[in-house]
């Protein structure tokens, strides 16, 4: 059987996604933890794709060469405007008795019922959502909104030699109407749409959002996590290795572990952190005090030698490695520095700041290694009525699998959060704005900043200066790791500069 193409119709701005598509096209705009344009890359996995762009077209071309989709792919270019533009110039590349698939960029596609065996083109409708073309009574093509009957911009030929080549310009679906005298209709009801801003905001809020490879269930009284990207199964086997480990250290502030495959949690009644919006702030002040003096029970479990090499791997060579891996698609990424917030940053992986990065070390190598969590973000944890911090979600390991590792990056995982705002960002509740050698990553603050800048110098005064290289050395690793958004690979990045410039000058460098 002849290779399936499949068209991607990708151009356009997306302007009712808003701050959204700032930096990035429509496409690339991550939506149940992945780019939506991988989501057609995975439905149809054995096809050949050819993807049109226009707006931030370089930004989509890096985005495929550093995260390559596993099909094959090839891209064009469109210069002019509508659905239309570009498209016949796609089809040239498609073998003429090659079976094909046009659709726009902003469908999820779920379960499609099978292609008609007919050689005429199929027209794909739905009542999944309002379209602006609809099925008339006549069985032809109108643009009339219609919650029924929606043409959705999916389209099948068994032959791409069957369907002429469009126009170089203008809205394809009128283009059809006038230019196809006969084609088949197929109903495909398990369809979603990208939508407006609203929806994309709705779903960073869902509960249970997490990262790109995790799938979180949540029941009556227990939480299922599942695995669904293989490439990260020693990160669920390292977190099933913790709760076992802090469980026969005496450890109790975690759920009762109910299973290992998948991982199956006792549900703990309470909130994360970032939900409290209703406290006072003394009751932030305590809730902040009991992640500090639960993190140093758990520090006070154990202990054994720093290793150095450790210490270096996961403050600076991982860092780098990280962050090099997505360098392309961080604009400015070259230039000694940036103004960030207001703040002017020196970057350490420009030229001009060649080992700065390395002169931190000395000032990071802790005197001991003990028991830690290794993510206790307030996104890791929950909050009961009591007030009691109950944590969950473990990195489970610092360089290498196990439970030992540097206190010290606990707590600046707890200012990640008390002050950087991490929750809210994991959320994408953020903007990011660049201008040349200004950057304004715009987020609220978050409502435990206050208590836990005053906390946090009252527990480790003369350490904050620690605290605050690792928090910045934090989100510069994060850039290479929330690689499904190019808005997070960016502003992590530049929150990263803007923190480790805080540290710096709190050393006085």
């Amino acid at each position: 059987m002849t290779q399936l193409y499949v068209i991607v119709q990708a151009g356009g701005r997306g302007s009712r996604l808003r701050h959204h598509t700032w930096n990035k096209p429509k496409c690339l705009v991550s939506v149940e933890g992945k780019p939506i344009l991988y989501h057609l890359f995975d439905r149809f996995p054995d096809a050949r794709f050819v993807v049109i762009g226009d707006y931030l077209f370089d930004q989509l071309e890096r985005f495929l060469a550093v995260n390559p989709p596993g099909v094959p792919y090839a891209l064009v270019r469109a210069s002019e405007p509508g659905t239309a533009s570009g498209l016949a110039e796609a089809m040239g590349q498609v073998p003429p008795d090659a079976p094909l698939v046009i659709t726009w960029s902003d469908l999820i596609l779920g379960d499609l019922p099978p292609w008609p065996a007919t050689d005429l083109p199929v027209v794909c409708t739905t009542a999944a959502f309002t379209c602006r073309w609809t099925v008339a009574p006549n069985g032809r093509l109108q643009e009339k909104p219609a919650a029924t009957g929606g043409v959705v911009g999916l389209f099948y030929v068994a032959r791409a030699e069957n369907l002429p080549p469009p126009p170089a310009s203008g809205e394809y679906v009128r283009w059809f109407e006038g230019a196809i005298p006969a084609f088949d209709l197929l109903d495909c009801p398990d369809l979603k749409e990208l939508g407006d801003f609203a929806s994309i905001e709705t779903s960073n809020d869902r509960p249970g959002f997490s990262r790109f490879f995790n799938r979180v269930e949540m029941g009556e009284a227990q939480v299922t996590k599942t695995v669904i990207d293989p490439r990260y199964q020693d990160v669920h086997d390292a977190e099933v290795a913790w709760y076992a480990e802090a469980g026969r250290l005496g450890f109790r502030r975690m759920p009762k572990v109910l299973g290992h495959a998948p991982l199956v949690l006792e549900r703990i009644p309470g909130l994360h952190a970032w939900q409290m919006h209703d406290l006072t702030p003394r009751e932030r002040r305590a809730v902040l005090a009991d992640y500090l003096d639960a993190l140093i029970a758990l520090h006070d479990l154990g202990s054994g030698p720093a290793d150095a090499g450790e210490v270096r791997q996961v403050y600076l060579d991982k860092t780098i490695a990280r962050v090099e891996s997505v360098a392309s698609l961080i604009p400015g990424f070259d230039r000694p520095a940036l103004t960030i917030n207001g703040l002017k940053c020196r970057n350490p992986f420009a030229a001009a700041h060649a080992g700065l990065l390395e002169s931190l070390l000395p000032a990071l190598q802790p005197a001991a290694f003990t028991p830690i969590h290794g993510d206790a973000t307030f996104s890791n944890t929950l909050v009961d009525d009591k007030l009691r911090v109950w944590f969950i979600d473990p990195r489970g390991s610092f360089a290498k699998a196990g439970i030992m590792g540097d206190p010290w990056y606990d707590f600046a995982k707890v200012y990640y959060s008390a002050v950087g705002g991490y929750d809210a960002f994991n959320r994408r509740k953020f903007k990011l704005h660049i201008d040349h050698e200004t950057v304004e990553v715009l987020m609220e603050e978050p409502a435990f900043t206050a208590e836990a800048k005053a906390l946090f110098a009252e527990y480790f005064g003369p350490g904050m200066a620690r605290i605050e290289l690792i928090h910045g050395l934090i989100w510069l690793s994060l850039s290479g790791y929330a690689r499904d958004d190019i808005d997070s690979v960016a502003a992590a990045f530049y929150l990263g500069l803007y923190w480790l410039e805080q540290g710096l000058r709190r050393t006085g460098a």
